[in-house]
């Protein structure tokens, strides 16, 4: 198995690229590439292997580890790397319990390439417990424009995101959340002009 910086080697040497010209081409302080080369820095940010990967002219999961290394396909000259994992961009916080802003962020991470999303969204409060989803926890979201009632959905209440399940009723639209703390949220047909449904809940990764 191969490490990051074996990885990173054989890649710059492979694009004919000194340290210095690498660090031109991505942007990336010759510092850190040196520390990434040498060992020093083993988890570096998604921001920076994205940058790493652009320059290199290779998909970014090629730089994230499995299990801390890289497989040996790597090592033979014209080997490709089976992707079995994909990076999708973490926007902001979603609020489990009041509804917070939803702010864009550049942090990427992982997911399985089977798991059909757009975008993760990191959870703030405790109102979705009963659902296994906590604080800190990261949701993947598939974007669509609704779901099906007691679907779990990330939802935008005048420019504040939150997670709730969605129930579709007579004359408006029922949030629940999962933790008796929490009275139901209703909102009427007009009131509903103020929320977008951003999409649908397919899965989430918890904290260690």
């Amino acid at each position: 198995m191969m490490e990051l910086r074996e990885v990173l080697s054989k890649l710059k040497i492979e694009n004919g690229l000194t340290t210095d010209q690498l660090s031109q081409k991505s942007g990336v302080p010759k510092g850190t590439l040196n520390k990434l080369l040498n060992g020093e820095t083993r988890n570096p940010t998604g921001g920076t292997l994205k940058k790493i990967a652009d320059a290199l002219n290779c998909p970014v999961e090629l730089l994230y580890p499995r299990d801390g290394r890289i497989s040996d396909s790597l090592r033979n000259a014209g080997d490709v790397l089976p992707i079995h994992r994909r990076a999708v961009p973490v926007l902001g916080e979603i609020a489990a319990g009041v509804p917070i802003y939803a702010d864009e962020d550049t942090e990427l991470i992982l997911c399985d390439d089977s798991l059909k999303c757009d975008f993760a969204l990191r959870v703030r409060g405790d109102s979705m417990i009963g659902a296994r989803i906590h604080d800190g926890d990261l949701v993947f979201i598939r974007c669509q424009d609704d779901v099906d009632d007691g679907e779990i959905a990330a939802v935008v209440l005048n420019d504040e995101a939150t997670l709730k399940r969605v129930y579709h009723i007579k004359n408006g639209l029922q949030l629940l959340s999962e933790n008796p703390r929490y009275a139901p949220m209703i909102f009427t047909l007009d009131e509903c002009d103020s929320i977008r449904i951003l999409g649908k809940a397919v899965g989430f990764q918890s904290q260690l």
